[in-house]
This record gives structure tokens, C-alpha cells and sequence, in this order.
């Protein structure tokens, strides 16, 4: 368990110091003050050190995080009053401050002259260069959405090495129907056309208990060679001849082991002998995926790129799922579906038992789940306030006025801030329960 959780920790730190490093750059690139560096989330266990352009790098206690604190998420907002009681707007603050009005802050007190200047060095580092906010547009927005590329980059940087090495599928797909293209986690009509399932002539028989398959002598695992001496290799070659031989006597011969066996079935009136069909597949065990090193980036790149898309899909279903279920059943399963940190700690569990391939695949999943869950939006998160300064920077251009102020945005941010560190904390203890449950 130790070293599921170590392993665990040092993927997923690594994969997240991806994203808020390019934070951190893009902001030092365009002179942004960068106050702090978390290394996981607080509460602070210690300081580590201070560079000198004066950022904090700290050690916190919480391993599931890292983040990077701007000059900006940290605006500095005061509820002044005049002395008729009415709040002062943010944008006056500092004409007010500088003059010899009486003002009085929310508790009534009247502020102090010493008072009055410290407020105006704070309202003033608003306005400071260095603030995000008072960057030009098109730099915020490099700042904001460099994790776009960097996650993407990873992914696709990872999977281009696993394709040029050599590298297997996970799993096949038989839970979400795509028409994409995807490699690690192919369909199974996609992994025949790839050969990763060779199909062969012929159809597994699977009888229900007491069924009419059953008592006639159908056993489990059957090989169903011919229907009426029409040689069938699909389930749908059966289905067709005994529906249009119902309620007669149906010629099936089958391979039992190393017999072949012939059983005469009346079908029932509704054409049905109620038994499992099953194509006859097997596992090409000498399948791979290896590309030259040009092929494997192109794929590689299609690959991250289509469980992106994949990756969406299956959150719509599920948030869907949650909110209007069919029943209150599939709403419960949703629930227990969503998970996250603790989750990764038995995922990883299984990848090393497994190869560490599966392990390197794991991580690119997790980088591309990263940016993905970044694409949401929902205050707090990337795309979210590149969406608030777009329409801020329109409505800027035609009417010279912001539709939000930083302040606001601000508290917004915060406000969902704290919302998903709560949620992370539901879903982490929803997880531990899991795996206690399982054990």
C-alpha cells in the first residue's frame, strides 16, 4: 500500500507541476508578480525557500495538488462608507482615500489617517504592473490557457515514445459506443479491423438456466457450427434462421471439445431458444502497436485528441446520469462512478501489476483528464476566466466598461475555489470507502 501511495503521489505531482510550471513561466515571461508556489495544497506544513524575484515556495500538507498564486487572485477589496453610510465603489477608493472626507469602514469606525495610507498602498498594488489584471489581453490569456498546451504536450509526448518502443492496447471498449479512432481502449469492431481480435467461423452458445437451449442438452462454451446445415458465424446468422423456423424442428450442430454433436430444438413460438450467443473471438496475444518515430507522433498526437473527445463524452453521460436519470438506480451508480485521488492509488495498484507501460499510459490518461476537466465551465477553473476576460475585453473594446470588475470575478473565483476543494474532499473520503469495502 506504501508504494501505491508513493507511486501514486510522485505520477500525479509530476503531472500537475506540468500544468502550473507553464502558469508560472508564462507569468514570469510577461513580468507577472507570482506571490507563492504550493507543492500540494494547504494547510502549510513549511516554507521551503524564496527565490529572488521574492516567490514563496511552500510544502503543504494535502498531496493532491499544486498551485500558483498571481498577483491578481489576491485583490485587495475594502468596504469603505461615507457618512451617510453609502459604500464607496471599488474604482473611487483611491480619490477618496487621498482626500480629507470622513470615512468609516463596515463596523462604523472612522479610519485613521496612518489607516487611510496604508489602504491606498493596498489599493494601489491594483494597479501595479506586475498585476495580471493590467497585462494586456492577449498576454493574460497565454498565462491563463498555457496548460492547454502543456498537458496536451505531455500526453502526446508519452504516447509518441509508447508507440515508437512498442506498447499493447489496455482494454477493449464495450461500455461507451464511439466511432473514434482510439487506440489503448479500441471497440470491439475496432480491435477486429485492427486484428487485436481475430473473428473466427462459428458461434459460442451460452444457455440460460432451465431454458429450452438448456434442456435439450446445450451445454456452455458450445461451438455452433451449422443451423439446418447452413453454416452460421455470426449470432446474427442464428437469430435469423431460427426466427424463420419457429415452432419447428431446427437441425443444430455443434462441436463439443473434440465431438461434433447433432440436437434437433422446436423452437418456441417466438423464435426463441433462449440461449447467449456469442461471436467466436479470440485475443491476438502477439499484437502490438510500433510505428517509426515521425508515424508515432502523428499517431500519438490523433490518439490524445480522440480521448479528449472520448474523455468529454463519458463526463456528459455521467453528469446526465446524476441529474436526469432514467432511474434512481442508474443515478446511484453514476454516483459511485465519480472519483479521483484515492481512485489513482488503485488504478496505479493495478498498472504495476501489470507493466509499468500500463503506468506510463496511466499518466498520459490522467494529463489528458487534467486539461479536459480544465475545459469546464465552471468558475475557479482555467477556461472559465479565459471566458470572463474575452467578454470583459469585448464589452471593453465597444463601450470602454467591464461587464464583471476584478473584485467581483474575484470573489467569484474563490467562492467555486473553495466549492471544489469540498467536493475533493467528499469525493476522496467516497473513495477510501470503496477500497476499505472492496478489501
Amino acid at each position: 500500500m506504501f508504494l501505491w501511495i508513493l507511486v501514486s503521489i510522485i505520477m500525479f505531482s509530476l503531472i500537475v507541476l506540468v500544468h502550473e510550471f507553464w502558469h508560472f513561466k508564462t507569468a514570469r515571461i510577461f513580468w507577472v508578480k507570482v506571490y507563492e508556489f504550493w507543492l500540494w495544497i494547504p494547510p502549510k506544513a513549511k516554507k521551503i525557500w524564496q527565490d529572488k524575484k521574492w516567490t514563496i515556495y511552500t510544502l503543504n500538507w494535502l498531496p493532491i495538488w499544486w498551485f500558483v498564486r498571481l498577483k491578481w487572485e489576491s485583490i485587495n477589496y475594502f468596504m469603505i462608507y461615507d457618512e451617510n453610510k453609502n459604500l464607496y465603489k471599488q474604482e473611487d477608493l483611491g480619490k477618496v482615500l487621498k482626500s480629507s472626507k470622513i470615512i468609516f469602514d463596515k463596523l462604523w469606525n472612522k479610519i485613521s489617517n496612518s489607516d487611510r495610507s496604508e489602504l491606498l498602498a493596498k489599493i494601489n498594488e491594483n494597479n501595479d504592473k506586475d498585476n495580471l489584471i493590467n497585462k494586456s489581453y492577449w498576454q493574460q490569456s497565454i498565462v491563463i490557457l498555457a496548460w492547454v498546451f502543456m498537458n496536451f504536450l505531455l500526453a502526446i509526448f508519452i504516447f509518441s515514445i509508447l508507440f515508437f518502443v512498442w506498447v499493447k492496447p489496455i482494454w477493449i471498449n464495450d461500455k461507451l459506443d464511439t466511432n473514434l479512432d482510439i487506440k489503448f481502449f479500441p471497440t470491439i469492431n475496432q480491435a477486429i479491423n485492427d486484428w487485436l481480435l481475430i473473428k473466427n467461423k462459428w458461434v459460442y452458445l451460452y444457455p440460460l438456466t432451465w431454458s429450452l437451449a438448456e434442456v435439450s442438452w446445450i451445454k456452455d462454451s458450445d461451438l455452433l457450427l451449422k443451423v439446418n446445415n447452413s453454416e452460421v458465424n455470426s449470432p446474427d446468422d442464428v437469430k435469423k434462421i431460427i426466427w424463420s423456423n419457429s415452432n419447428i424442428y431446427i437441425d443444430f450442430e455443434i462441436k463439443r471439445w473434440d465431438n461434433i454433436i447433432n440436437i434437433k430444438i422446436k423452437p418456441w413460438i417466438d423464435g426463441k431458444i433462449w440461449s447467449y450467443l456469442a461471436p467466436n473471438i479470440e485475443y491476438n496475444k502477439d499484437f502490438i502497436y510500433k510505428y517509426w518515430i515521425g508515424k508515432s507522433f502523428v499517431v500519438a498526437s490523433k490518439e490524445v485528441y480522440n480521448e479528449s473527445l472520448l474523455t468529454l463524452k463519458a463526463l456528459w453521460i455521467l453528469v446526465r446520469k446524476i441529474v436526469v436519470p432514467h432511474t434512481v438506480e442508474e443515478r446511484e451508480e453514476a454516483i459511485q462512478n465519480v472519483s479521483w485521488p484515492v481512485w489513482i492509488v488503485s488504478i496505479v495498484n493495478e498498472s504495476l501489476k501489470q507493466s509499468i507501460t500500463v503506468l506510463f499510459i496511466l499518466a498520459s490518461l490522467i494529463s489528458i483528464n487534467l486539461w479536459v476537466f480544465n475545459l469546464l465551465p465552471l468558475p475557479a477553473l482555467d477556461w472559465w476566466r479565459f471566458a470572463f476576460m474575452t467578454i470583459n475585453e469585448i464589452i471593453r473594446i465597444t463601450t470602454w466598461k467591464k461587464w464583471v470588475s476584478p473584485q467581483v470575478e474575484w470573489l467569484i473565483h474563490m467562492s467555486f475555489f473553495v466549492i471544489l476543494i469540498f467536493l475533493s474532499i467528499i469525493i476522496t473520503y467516497n473513495d477510501i470507502l470503496k477500497i476499505t469495502n472492496n478489501n
